[in-house]
């Protein structure tokens, strides 16, 4: 009984970095949320601008796309980190499963892993994507273009 032991003790040792990973992609996915609500919440405002017609029209309507390109980015994002976490967690339950049936699956748990973090990587992509998008559409910068193609024509 004590190999066994000893064996499950070595199986929840080596679970413990996707342990790890399970808790980046959950701060990851927690991040995105927040992105994604504060995007919802000025898109609301704006839409109360366009009602009440406040604001240069151009511009608001301008923004409105820009929140709906960052929207898209955020969503995907976070589409692809629930698919990194659910094969994380394949990782591990893979784990228990070679442990207890013998199967010999190191192959897969490496590909499995390897699979998860490219996974991880592309979110992140597109949460950079959807920052320099917010970057580049800052209020003040999209006054500045609008001012430049107004008076270039």
């Amino acid at each position: 009984m004590l190999p066994l032991f000893g064996d499950i003790t070595n199986i929840i040792s080596l679970a413990v970095t996707p342990a790890f990973l399970l808790l980046g992609v959950m701060m990851q996915l927690q991040l995105l949320n927040n992105r994604l609500e504060r995007i919802s919440d000025r898109r609301e405002i704006l839409e109360q601008r366009l009602r009440v017609g406040t604001g240069l029209r151009s511009v608001v309507a301008h923004e409105l796309s820009v929140l709906h390109r960052r929207a898209t980015a955020i969503h995907r994002a976070l589409g692809i980190s629930t698919i990194c976490m659910i094969i994380v967690f394949s990782v591990v339950v893979t784990l228990f499963i070679d442990d207890a049936l013998h199967l010999k699956l190191a192959s897969l748990v490496a590909f499995l892993f390897v699979f998860a973090m490219l996974l991880l990587t592309v979110s992140f992509s597109l949460l950079l994507h959807e920052i320099l998008l917010g970057t580049h559409s800052l209020p003040s910068t999209t006054l500045h273009r609008n001012r430049q193609v107004e008076s270039q024509h």
